[in-house]
């Protein structure tokens, strides 16, 4: 076994899992406020990938400037979405919400198909590489961890230390205890769903600056999420950050070590053993 390859391995699944757990931050922040899961977030991160895309390429935005254009249109767009259609999904049979929220999955990847085409795209622009040896570290994935994770405890800090954020947190833990005791229930539902959907067009802009992307590479992202929000506990965003990394480090070895096509096979693996043996999550408490 190269040290080389094992030292490569293992930057490259820290990358994929920050950048897996951001996603799986914005899943799992909707769950927790209101128990829906939505669906469409493999779409919403393609979404957000074309708007960084769009920007850089054809208003000539900092790429930077864009990826965090691209948050801020993600929290107005799930703004409009809550009040247009999920606030009538709250305490619904979950299945109805599911399908709601597929449908908007389906609607938004036909609206980007007809936009943008299904030729893959990708953002043109490179920053320098770092190399150790024969170890090189990626100047875009670099900057992508970094804002993964900066994005990742900026949102902890913000529901552990504001007002808003412990709001969402007594949501989280029992609604009608919040609403007695003062909380705008609706309020803190509204602005947990345009968070959790501003995280997800944000990794879509991160995404851009790594990947090709296309209007139907949404599902990829949609079950990586999925299996993160699982094995870090549903509702739980601090078990994301863990999660993914498990993630992201089983789906680097498995591509340096065997194949790239089983990544996505040892992910759901892995997942599947979670059911089993630990259904609650790793962050989950036994009941």
């Amino acid at each position: 076994m190269s040290l080389e390859l094992a030292a490569q391995t293992i930057i490259n699944g820290l990358f994929i899992g920050f950048l897996f757990g951001l996603a799986g931050m914005g899943l799992t922040l909707i769950f927790g406020i209101m128990r829906i899961l939505n669906i469409a977030t493999g779409a919403l991160i393609m979404f957000g990938a074309y708007i960084t895309y769009w920007l850089f390429c054809l208003l000539s935005f900092n790429i930077l400037l864009a990826i965090g254009v691209s948050a801020l249109f993600g929290f107005v767009f799930g703004a409009a979405l809550y009040f247009s259609l999920v606030n009538r999904l709250i305490r619904t049979p979950g299945l109805i919400s599911l399908l709601a929220l597929y449908g908007v999955a389906i609607i938004l990847e036909n609206a980007m198909l007809y936009a943008w085409t299904p030729n893959p795209r990708c953002i043109p622009f490179i920053y320098p590489s770092l190399n150790f040896g024969l170890v090189t570290i990626s100047g875009n994935k670099m900057i992508v961890s970094l804002f993964a994770i900066g994005a990742s405890f900026l949102l902890l800090a913000f529901l552990k230390w504001t007002f808003i954020g412990r709001a969402i947190r007594a949501t989280v833990q029992d609604w009608t205890a919040a609403s007695l005791m003062g909380v705008n229930v609706r309020k803190v539902y509204a602005i947990g769903f345009a968070i959790g959907i501003s995280l997800t067009t944000f990794a879509g802009g991160l995404v851009a600056m790594t990947y090709t992307f296309e209007p139907l590479g949404g599902l990829q992202y949609t079950l990586y999420a999925f299996c993160v929000v699982v094995l870090g506990t549903l509702g739980n965003p601090a078990g994301c950050l863990l999660a993914g990394v498990i993630i992201g480090m089983a789906t680097s070895i498995t591509g340096s070590y065997w194949t790239v096509n089983m990544s996505p096979a040892v992910a759901y693996f892995i997942l599947i053993l979670v059911f089993l043996l630990r259904p609650g999550g790793l962050m989950g408490k036994k009941e």
